[in-house]
Parts: structure tokens; sequence; C-alpha cells
């Protein structure tokens, strides 16, 4: 019997490229089931078109493209109809927030065998030594993300309320990216100092950064945990600061098999990775060591926040050119 495959490339952001394919038996297709396919191919591009020109507006130069490639046919004896789906892959982003550089290398030297990935959002970046910065740009090579957290760690609801959103941004953003650009340090993603966020900020500044974290608090089921990808680019992380009163490794864990059993991804933040807890806003070794060892044992990813974003494209795009 013959059949023609639809071949789709889809290519969510620069340097990835992934095909879908799926097979449809043609004995099985009335003409205007061929139609529709037709008007779907161009609803597709008009789509691509659409989204290009949203994206060029935005000042961090976000180009994703979304193309037909064509259709091509074949002759095959097989009438099985075959579905190539992407499902997503269950993992964690672990962060890292302020200014903790030398703590962060010590501890990625530590944590390598795990072959983890970490995302470190540095604030008062103009204020680090050439060393430090050396040891940011190191830690990049090794496959980790550098994100912003404010070039003054100011509270941004307050700061806005009082000196409004054009002050914000040229105190606390604009000069912040201009000198990770300049040091080689390209930032798409921001964490809120202190956690602090509204409907404004967000608003401002997801027209700045391609993803954008807050945090959460709490030891709520699972279930009703709200430290999880939700498929959108506002993302809350849960603290494992060992000073917090929601601090317990078991749960951690528990969160992780959650997202194992259910094919999701769990958020994390810290600040200070430390050998012994002594003050506040420190995450000891022991608690990193379990949650990778976690995620290594049982096959699941590390992701870089980032890739939460692109995730969250390929997902839109790939939703739209059903």
């Amino acid at each position: 019997m013959r059949k023609f495959k639809i071949i789709s490339a889809f290519v969510p952001f620069k340097s990835a490229l992934l095909a879908v394919r799926s097979t449809i038996t043609i004995a099985e297709m009335a003409p205007s089931t061929l139609y529709q396919i037709a008007k779907k191919s161009v609803a597709v591009r008009s789509l691509q078109k659409t989204e290009q020109k949203k994206s060029n507006n935005l000042k961090l130069d976000i180009y994703f493209l979304l193309f037909l490639n064509g259709i091509l046919f074949s002759c095959n004896e097989s009438n099985v109809i075959q579905n190539q789906q992407t499902s997503l892959e269950s993992g964690v982003v672990i962060t890292f927030d302020d200014d903790y550089v030398d703590e962060w290398f010590e501890v990625n030297i530590l944590l390598r065998p795990y072959d983890w990935k970490a995302t470190f959002f540095v604030s008062k970046s103009n204020e680090l030594s050439a060393n430090k910065i050396q040891k940011l740009k190191d830690l990049k090579s090794y496959g980790h993300e550098i994100g912003g957290h404010g070039l003054n760690h100011l509270n941004a609801p307050n700061f806005i309320s009082a000196n409004g959103k054009i002050e914000y941004l040229n105190q606390e953003i604009f000069p912040m990216v201009t000198f990770m650009n300049n040091n080689d340090l390209s930032i798409t993603s921001f964490a809120y100092p202190y956690g602090e966020r509204n409907s404004t900020t967000d608003e401002l500044l997801l027209n700045e950064f391609k993803i954008v974290r807050g945090t959460i608090y709490g030891n709520a089921s699972p279930a009703y945990q709200n430290c999880f990808y939700n498929n959108i680019n506002l993302v809350f992380g849960l603290g494992i600061d060992k000073n917090y009163s929601h601090f317990s490794i078991p749960y951690f864990l528990s969160l992780l098999e959650y997202a194992k059993n259910n094919n999701k991804i769990v958020i994390f933040y810290a600040h200070k990775p430390v050998k012994t807890f002594q003050s506040n806003y420190e995450t000891e070794y022991q608690t990193l060591i379990e949650i990778c060892n976690y995620v290594k044992s049982n096959n699941m990813k590390f992701y870089k926040i980032s890739e939460l974003n692109n995730l969250r494209l390929y997902q839109k795009y790939q939703q739209k050119g059903r």
C-alpha cells in the first residue's frame, strides 16, 4: 500500500535542529484531508512570520524560525501509522544567587563527577575582581550558565515604586547587562534579589530576559509545590539553604522523585555552598551531593535555566504546528 511522509523541520533556537516525522497511509486520506494538510502548512508559515516579528522587538536578539521543509512522497509496503512525539525529560535546575564566585568555583570541582550543570545569578558584578571574573568565565566554559541578579541587588518593586521603571532599568539592569557583555559573559536570564517581584516587574523584566526566576518557600506536598517548571518563562525556585524552615534533604529528594515519576523539572536555588553550615544563606556540600547523586543515579537531566525557555518555545511551536 502506498503512503507518504510529511517531514517538518523545527528550529526553535539558533543552534538546535530537531526533526519531527509522522507517517500517514495515503489510502486512508480523503482529498479534503489532503487539502487540510496543505492549509495547515500555510498556517505554520504564517505563525512563524508572526512570532519572528514579535521576537525582533526583544532587545536580547532572540530569533526563532519555524519552517516547513516540504512534503516528500515515497512507496512503502507497510501500512502502520508511526508517530514520533517529544516528551519532557525529568530533571532539575540548580541555581545560585549573589556573588559567592570563589565558593561556586570550588563546589564545581566537587560536583563535576556527577556531570552536573547549574546557573549562577551574579549581583554586583562591577565590584568583582579580575580573578573572579575569570572564574565565572571558567564556569561558563564548563557548561554552566551565568545569569543576572542585579547590578546593585535592589528590591525591584520597592525601587520602582519610589523611582519608576526607567530609573530601575538605568541603574540596575542596563549597566549590569553591558558590564557582563563587555566581559564575554552575556546573560539571558534573571533572578529577583530577595525574591521580591510583582506583575509590574515581571512584565518589565520579561521584555529584557528570556526567563526570570522568583522564589518560593515551604514544604507543601509535591503535587501542590510551585517549584516545578510549568511551561512559562516566569519560574520559581525553592530555597535549599540550611537556614530555611522548610529545609529537609528527604523533602528535596521527594520533589525529585515526583519530578522523575511525572516527567517534571524541579527548580532549586541556593547562595553560598559550604562544607559545614555556620550562618544564613549557606548550603552544605552534602545537600548538593545528595541532589546531584539522585539526579545522576536516576538518569535525570541537569538543566540550565535558559533551557527551560527553549523548551517552552519548542512546545509552543510544536503545538501550533500540529
